[in-house]
């Protein structure tokens, strides 16, 4: 219920606190405790869990996600409390925290383990039809699907895990965008630019790298829900070829949020729709061919773009048809510029200094004005440009991601315990490879680190510079890892500090 705290308006009292996922009178607490080292101080309370499932059963409820404080130090409770659920709710799926989502933070957790437990009926139904069909169709071959972390996954295992699959299709533009922007000049920061109708959707790729992070949410920030899961990061501005422009009454043009969608869609569709939008703004200025729309397949018609233009912007700001398109695709342009600063800028990369790969059915729109407002070195738009994520998902690896809680400080090192959590870690990727068939061509284990400064509020995440730890060399090589990564990212470094380490994850390919 209180979240991570986080208002999209901070003075606006009127806005109403968003509800929880979960309402509070389907949430049960039970008895037990695990301390933060993993001990039992209190054993689990079995009468409390019965008495939550009998309530459970009782509401009909269709999914259960459990998460318990300290499960990711000990997880036993949890365990206990999923085979209470497996003997007593047979056919209700459920989802332990301490297996899907074993991060830190109690809100992130609590989140995710829900959200996941909320779609497994959608997705097992969904998932189990799809691969009946293909059967009795005569496919033979595996069925994948992408997932939010840029890899492909065996559909039974996304039916597991289904939280896998949120923005799913945003995250594989980038993959793609690696492969493009390495082929143009590998030395070069990568930046990803996916161009729909509705958002415009931005993501960053250094060194080869492509970013991750846990701040994905479903709906807007703060007023829908932080997964806290990771995916790839990807930032989305509502700006497309179907963004909508308008005058406020204050006279100040505005393009976006709001879009025309596909249906009705832009004015020069002709199929209902009477706002403006970038769209027509690029059909008045003769960007786009009305006889040769989607390869001539698609009738669209200049007129109702200009009439919903002059309507609609020129005559309220009292400019001519064509200044008010230009007005219409400049500010569309400021407004992806500014979504692509964000995401460069605030980590020490200078767009000037990058590769733009123009993306999305709607990339041709304005991808040569934004490179140019950024100066960027070079602009590509590929030939598979409209059809960018499709392409990286072809291009993808099947992959996992694992991870675990282990805190370590650099001063008090456990190298035991360390190398203990890397084997786990190891372990569970060659299970992931075992099960992944004898088609594999190639395989491929990555290991990475959430750390922070003492006493910072967040952790980076980065590669972990060795394989092992048998050496206080290997400890220094993690700090200075750390080190370089903190200072590019917010251009500052403490090479005296120690550092604390809190999560390990290793990402399995093949």
């Amino acid at each position: 219920l209180m979240r991570e705290g986080g208002r999209t308006q901070p003075f606006n009292h009127t806005m109403r606190y968003p509800d929880a996922y979960v309402p509070r009178q389907l949430t049960f607490e039970i008895g037990g405790r695990m301390n933060y080292a993993g001990q039992e101080t209190e054993a689990l309370d079995e009468a409390s869990v019965m008495a939550a499932i009998e309530a459970c059963s009782a509401a009909q409820v269709e999914a259960i996600g459990v998460c318990l404080l300290w499960s990711i130090a000990n997880p036993d409770h949890e365990a206990q409390v999923g085979a209470l659920l497996a003997a007593h709710l047979p056919g209700v799926p459920f989802s332990l925290s301490h297996q899907l989502n074993p991060t830190l933070r109690e809100y992130r957790r609590a989140s995710s383990t829900c959200i996941d437990a909320s779609l497994k009926p959608l997705m097992a139904d969904y998932l189990g039809s799809l691969a009946g069909r293909l059967s009795d169709a005569g496919y033979r071959g595996e069925v994948y699907v992408a997932s939010s972390q840029g890899g492909m996954m065996q559909a039974a295992d996304l039916a597991q895990a289904p939280i896998y699959v949120l923005n799913s299709g945003p995250s594989m533009a980038p993959v793609s965008g690696r492969y493009y922007g390495a082929r143009e000049d590998a030395s070069r920061p990568v930046i990803v630019a996916d161009t729909g109708g509705t958002t415009y959707d931005v993501s960053l790729v250094r060194d080869g790298l492509i970013p991750m992070t846990r701040e994905m949410w479903v709906g807007e920030p703060y007023l829908g829900h932080m997964t806290g899961f990771p995916s790839v990061d990807v930032k989305s501005v509502g700006a497309g070829g179907g963004s909508i422009a308008r005058v406020d009454s204050g006279g100040i043009l505005h393009v976006g949020p709001d879009s025309a969608g596909a249906v009705p869609g832009p004015a020069c569709y002709s199929h209902g729709g009477k706002n403006p939008t970038l769209t027509d703004a690029c059909v008045v200025l003769g960007y786009l061919d009305p006889d040769y729309f989607l390869g001539g397949t698609m009738a669209i018609d200049p007129q109702r773009a200009a009439d919903a233009i002059q309507h609609t912007v020129a005559a309220p700001l009292g400019i001519s048809l064509e200044e008010a398109a230009w007005a219409i695709a400049m500010l569309a342009t400021e407004n992806m510029a500014q979504a692509i600063i964000d995401i460069t800028v605030n980590q020490g990369i200078d767009p000037a200094q990058a590769v733009l790969i123009g993306g999305g059915g709607a990339a041709g729109l304005n991808s040569t004005f934004i490179s140019k407002r950024l100066n960027c070195a070079q602009l590509v738009i590929p030939e598979v440009g409209a059809a960018l994520s499709a392409a990286g998902a072809l291009m993808t690896d099947l992959s996992a991601e694992f991870s675990l809680t282990r805190f370590f400080t650099t001063s008090a090192f456990d190298m035991d315990a360390a190398n203990t959590a890397l084997d786990t870690l190891r372990a569970q990727c060659d299970a992931f490879r075992a099960r992944s068939g004898d088609r594999v061509i190639d395989y491929s284990v990555l290991l990475k680190v959430e750390a922070r400064y003492p006493r910072q509020g967040w952790d980076i995440e980065l590669p972990l510079p060795v394989q092992r730890f048998d050496s206080t060399a290997d400890i220094e090589a993690l700090k200075q890892a750390f080190h370089e990564t903190h200072d590019r990212i917010f251009a500052v470094r403490d090479d005296a500090s120690e550092i604390e380490v809190v999560s390990w994850t290793a990402v399995a390919k093949c």
